[in-house]
């Protein structure tokens, strides 16, 4: 009785051995990848997926590729268009598989797994020494909401749909949030702003009641990293140009109203002159004159605002070098007293809007 058991157990042993696929010796791809663009737990958003192979037998009679995804993936059915091109630098050696590629994606349900069944390669042109690639748009694929390791297989078919190679590959989800795959970086950058003067003195030519005179100037040169700018302030120790020698005959300054003052030789002035020199090279916004400092042509200028600061000029932007060319300007009547020591201090000021 026993002897009988033992015999049927050892026939069913090799019927079975015959009727089942001997899957020790299947035979499988070359080489296969998949690469989630996202590999935090749930996610979806720029998750596309780039699959890669090698094919091994009989590859010109290669006409599809499936890829399984287990239970854990969402798998959206419809058809995205596989993406042949914007392959990864390394390696560089991914190919676009020969023909016009189209695929259909089926899946379960959530959390239920799926294929997607990419199709239109064209056999005649398949070797096994290419690394073929191609890649499946975001939206299609939903990451596992549990970490761990998944086993996804890709797997070259005939036409008929037929399995030919089949490997298997593990990608790993991670995390307790889908975005723990990703790293924000967080950066600052310092503020700066640089100012200085060209010199310390100007001087204005001697002047009459025949004509206006100007200086020769001094240049202001300000830079700034803040978007939105800067602004530039001038003040007037004295409200106006005095002498020790001709102390009861000052040079005033004219109307301090917004508008710059018309010079007319004969008369008593004396006005600010700020303009552009050379312009920057990397700058935003625009350069702004006050209304006061506006200044067109060689016979107006601005007045000062008594012994306060008044600002003359600003950017609404960054620059790598505004420079502004500070210049006065004079006239005298003819009561004005001869002296040659006539002097103000202009206090130049600039500040960034930060």
């Amino acid at each position: 009785m026993f002897k009988n058991k033992r015999a049927l157990i050892i026939i069913g042993g090799l019927i079975a051995s015959l009727l089942l696929p001997d899957f020790a010796t299947a035979a499988s791809l070359t080489q296969a990848g998949v690469s989630l663009g996202r590999l935090g737990i749930g996610a979806t958003s720029a998750n596309d997926v780039l699959v890669t192979f090698k094919l091994n037998t009989t590859p010109t009679s290669v006409a599809k590729i499936t890829v399984t995804l287990p239970a854990g993936f969402t798998v959206t059915s419809g058809t995205p268009t596989p993406a042949t091109t914007g392959f990864p630098n390394t390696p560089a050696s991914i190919t676009a598989p020969p023909g016009t590629l189209a695929s259909v994606a089926t899946g379960g349900g959530a959390g239920a797994g799926g294929t997607i069944v990419v199709s239109g390669l064209t056999s005649a042109s398949l070797n096994n020494t290419t690394l073929y690639g191609f890649d499946i748009p975001t939206g299609t694929v939903q990451n596992p909401g549990t970490a761990g390791q998944y086993t996804v297989t890709v797997e070259s078919d005939t036409s008929g749909g037929s399995p030919i190679d089949t490997t298997s590959t593990t990608v790993s989800i991670f995390g307790v949030s889908a975005n723990q795959d990703q790293v924000t970086v967080n950066e600052s950058v310092s503020p700066n702003f640089t100012f200085s003067l060209s010199a310390n003195s100007d001087t204005v030519p001697k002047v009459d009641s025949s004509a206006t005179q100007t200086s020769t100037g001094v240049n202001m040169d300000v830079s700034t990293n803040s978007p939105l700018g800067y602004t530039a302030y001038v003040a007037s120790k004295n409200g106006e140009l005095t002498s020790a020698t001709s102390p009861t005959t000052p040079i005033t300054t004219g109307t301090f109203d917004g508008t710059p003052d018309s010079m007319s030789p004969g008369t008593t002035d004396y006005g600010f002159v700020p303009s552009t020199g050379t312009a920057c090279s990397t700058c935003t916004g625009s350069l702004t004159y006050d209304p006061e400092y506006a200044v067109s042509g060689g016979s107006h200028s601005g007045s000062f605002n008594g012994t306060n600061f008044a600002s003359f000029v600003s950017r609404d932007g960054s620059t790598n070098d505004d420079q502004i060319v500070l210049k006065e300007r004079v006239d005298v009547a003819t009561t004005i007293g001869f002296a040659n020591d006539y002097t103000d201090t202009l206090t130049i000021v600039a500040a960034g809007n930060f």
